[in-house]
């Protein structure tokens, strides 16, 4: 198993998109894979996964 970081960032999302949709739909996604969420400065999610 490979341990894996997502990086999330407002400023990439097209307008309308909001950050914390784009990253719940990521968590869904990866399920019981996911090992931590942290929020970093204000715009900015990191996510830990497992794959």
């Amino acid at each position: 198993m490979v341990h894996k970081v997502q990086y999330f960032e407002a400023a990439q999302l097209p307008p309308g998109v909001f950050l914390q949709d784009v990253v719940n739909e990521f968590l869904a996604e990866k399920g019981e894979n996911v090992v931590a969420v942290h929020p970093v400065m204000a715009n900015t999610i990191l996510v830990h996964y497992k794959e």
